[in-house]
């Protein structure tokens, strides 16, 4: 349509205006499978790989009995083991490791008080409120990943030590796909693996379809481009820009042991920041794909002005009156019924903690995170190669913040390097 002085009349196609008008929300989001990649049987062969995978690690604040599946898992992949500690380590934790050959098992524990550049890098992100567990996972998985990049390791599984339904087979066949794609997840499907939040509105019919979990995650260190944040989802953030340029792909399921979501309710507090900063940069992600087709998205923008919309206030208040919204109509349908579970004490916890946040609080931390991403790219090119997971602590001077578990020497890396 042209107007009378002869400029063009941009108008907005009915058919548009129908998809803005059908968006969902950012809480209204069932499923994130178009961020996903399913591919059918296209991975490369593992035939001739003696092992599946580099190595699975563990981090673990748990019994050492809780173990046991990952070593068997391990034992039968012929692949190292390596669980993460705090501290100190668990009773019993080396006859569960006597499953596997020497050499084959290293448990490392971490201190709670340590600082360390690459460490804190990731510990300095400005939030009100920490959560203690987010801290100390996405510690853990970040040793994980300076170890795997230092050992120069292309196939390497995180696996948390709650989950289950997974064999050497089912590894096999996912991490066939690790050259093509630098992440691959295998799916919860057994017990859902969502926030408190998510779990109070499974109880109101709301059935939100698996996503990607760290609780199971493959990865090639050497292109994963980013780190695990301490926040709740750390897992999502830490593969959000592989998301965003359909990097990710699904390469089977797992189980995952049930547990009562509901029995603390300060963790649904804990949980807050993280689940509505993680459904935020999803939705930017979901909205950018909008009506673009699969496998078209063309060339990545860089991720400060990809990220844009995220380190505005207004973009923030907007997230953060939708989540009120959804935590008002949670509650008021929970309570028309007494449930045993008493999921309304956590909603309570939930909407105390919202209402102390502020938009300036996500877009701080989304511009302090921007600029931690470029300064864990630009370290991890100085990572020392390493044989050895010892060699790999001693030149990433990890050795007098990590302790290696000392009741077998035959399991201990060669320690030639020095400290």
């Amino acid at each position: 349509m042209v107007q009378r002085d002869g400029r063009t009349l941009v108008t907005i196609s009915l058919a548009a205006r129908m998809d803005t008008m059908r968006r969902p929300e950012p809480f209204q989001v069932k499923s994130y499978n178009q961020l996903l990649r399913f591919p059918a049987g296209n991975g490369h062969s593992t035939d001739g790989m003696h092992s599946p995978v580099d190595a699975i690690i563990v981090p673990t604040i748990r019994p050492a009995r809780q173990l046991h599946a990952a070593a068997e898992l391990a034992r039968q992949a012929q692949c190292q083991l390596i669980s993460l500690h705090t501290d100190s380590f668990p009773d019993g934790l080396a006859s569960v490791l006597a499953r596997l050959a020497p050499g084959a098992a290293t448990a490392l524990a971490l201190r709670s008080d340590a600082r360390h550049d690459l460490l804190q890098l990731r510990a300095n992100l400005p939030q009100s409120l920490i959560p203690p567990p987010a801290l100390d996972i996405s510690r853990k998985r970040n040793l994980g990943l300076l170890i795997g990049r230092a050992c120069g390791w292309t196939r390497m599984l995180f696996l948390d030590d709650d989950v289950c339904s997974l064999d050497a087979e089912k590894l096999k066949k996912a991490s066939a796909l690790l050259p093509k794609y630098p992440v691959v997840g295998l799916q919860v499907k057994t017990y859902p693996d969502a926030s408190v939040v998510g779990h109070a509105r499974r109880k109101t019919g709301y059935r939100q379809e698996p996503f990607i979990s760290g609780g199971a995650l493959l990865v090639d260190p050497q292109r994963l481009d980013s780190f695990f944040p301490p926040v709740y989802h750390e897992d999502w953030l830490c593969v959000i820009n592989h998301l965003r340029r359909g990097e990710v792909a699904i390469g089977g399921t797992v189980g995952q042991l049930s547990f009562q979501p509901f029995n603390q309710p300060e963790r649904a507090a804990l949980e807050e920041f993280g689940d509505i900063l993680a459904a935020g940069l999803l939705w930017i992600i979901v909205n950018t794909r909008s009506g673009t087709q699969a496998g078209e998205y063309g060339p990545a923008p860089a991720d400060r002005r990809y990220w844009r919309e995220a380190i505005k206030p207004r973009f923030w208040e907007d997230v953060l009156k939708q989540r009120a919204r959804l935590l008002d109509n949670l509650a008021m349908r929970l309570g028309a019924f007494r449930d045993p579970e008493r999921p309304l004490e956590s909603l309570k916890a939930a909407r105390k903690r919202l209402e102390q946040l502020t938009p300036h609080e996500f877009v701080s931390f989304t511009e302090k995170w921007l600029g931690n991403l470029v300064r864990w790219r630009q370290q991890l090119a100085d990572v020392p190669e390493a044989g050895t997971v010892a060699m790999a602590m001693a030149g990433l001077r990890l050795s007098g913040i990590v302790r290696t578990h000392p009741d077998d020497p035959r399991r201990q890396p060669p320690s030639e390097s020095g400290p």
